[in-house]
């Protein structure tokens, strides 16, 4: 790609800053910057992406395409954003809804950094640096799996092989962070939501689930997520599925 044309790209997704610290290090002979600042329409602060890494499609999934919008009869009061990696979507829904109290779980150390960094100024955003799973204690996080989809890589919680991580039920997290009703539970786990939804014991505490499932990844993803959502009515965007409580 030419300068020009990323350049071109860089403003169309990110706007003027992104492209003068592109420009300055250009002129620097720095090369690439490895973070810009993006501030996306709607949103209160800027955001940090790291160039060259997934942060770009989660930017753009998440707040320029809204891809977790949902019209709901309610308005969110707690939401768990399990999986929250940088934040983007913590951050999206703390100007969607910014009375809500919002946590972020998210087990890598790298993304758990920027993470930090993009809800400092947010107030309502507490983060938990711990996966999601099935059992508390302790899990692995392992090397980054390539995803059927160009240029998209993702961590992957296991059991084995990886960087150990703290590992938390929903239960256990609901009641760390007192907890007693969860309006949205925003779930991108890479393929542990066959973990966490087999067998789980707390879903008649959630209103409303918003999840992409990772079958991909790991065989009984879907499976387990709908045998778990049977009392909840179901719709679909993009590669995001809304599970809504029935009332």
């Amino acid at each position: 790609m030419s300068l020009y044309k990323r350049l071109r790209y860089c403003y169309t997704l990110y706007g003027v800053p992104a492209v003068s610290a592109i420009l300055v290090y250009r002129l620097l002979g720095l090369g690439t910057p490895r973070e810009i600042k993006a501030r996306a329409a709607g949103i209160k602060y800027p955001v940090r992406i790291r160039l060259n890494t997934t942060d770009t499609i989660l930017y753009k999934d998440v707040l320029l395409n809204e891809q977790y919008a949902i019209d709901l009869p309610f308005s969110p009061t707690t939401i768990v954003d399990a999986g929250a990696n940088i934040g983007m979507a913590a951050v999206y829904y703390a100007n969607k809804y910014p009375r809500a109290r919002i946590v972020a779980i998210e087990p890598e150390a790298s993304n758990f950094a920027v993470l930090l960094r993009n809800i400092e100024p947010y107030p309502n955003i507490v983060a938990v640096q711990a996966a999601l799973w099935n059992r508390d204690g302790q899990v692995k996080v392992g090397g980054r799996d390539p995803d059927r989809r160009a240029g998209h890589w993702a961590y992957v919680t296991r059991e084995h092989n990886g960087i150990p991580v703290r590992a938390v039920t929903m239960r256990t997290l609901m009641s760390e962070m007192n907890l007693d009703f969860v309006d949205i539970l925003k779930v991108d786990i890479e393929g542990a939501e066959k973990e966490v939804f087999d067998r789980c014991d707390w879903l008649n505490r959630v209103r409303v689930v918003a999840i992409e499932l990772h079958d991909r990844f790991k065989a009984g993803c879907s499976a387990a997520v709908n045998s778990a959502t049977w009392q909840f009515s179901k719709s679909q965007r993009g590669e995001i599925i809304f599970y809504l409580r029935n009332s």
